[in-house]
């Protein structure tokens, strides 16, 4: 007896608690054939929007991905061609050092000695011409 009351008291509130439909603002319980098929065909139409903006955006997607791939092939060959680049001027500093090396010990070869001194071979050579000049005269 308790049950039956519980299960009569609980379809009781699940018809009042009932989802109610609306059409133009109005309460509908039953549809017709053809009312369901206008709900149905509106809501495909919803739908093929809703995927035609999906596929909309995936092409975009699509583009800006490809693009992407791109740019970074293009950085990728870019950073390539940097390391090639640096490890050539790496080598050219190198090389540049050392010739300066060597310019600096052709600079110290090329210096003249101090025996090479043109004003001390010209006292050297003046002096004794002097001397003799000298010599001369007292004779």
């Amino acid at each position: 007896m308790r049950i039956s009351r519980y299960i009569s008291a609980c379809l009781l509130l699940t018809v009042i608690n009932s989802q109610e439909i609306l059409k133009d603002g109005e309460q509908v319980t039953t549809f017709t054939y053809d009312e369901a098929l206008d709900m149905l065909k509106a809501r495909d139409a919803q739908w093929e929007g809703k995927l035609a903006k999906a596929d909309s955006l995936i092409e975009s997607q699509k583009i800006v991905i490809a693009d992407g791939e791109e740019l970074i092939a293009e950085l990728e060959e870019y950073s390539k061609v940097d390391s090639i680049l640096s490890a050539a001027k790496s080598k050219q500093i190198a090389l540049l050092k050392e010739r300066e090396e060597a310019n600096e010990k052709l600079i110290k070869t090329l210096q003249p000695k101090w025996y090479e001194n043109r004003y001390l071979w010209f006292v050297m050579g003046a002096l004794p011409a002097y001397n003799i000049g000298k010599l001369v005269g007292k004779l």
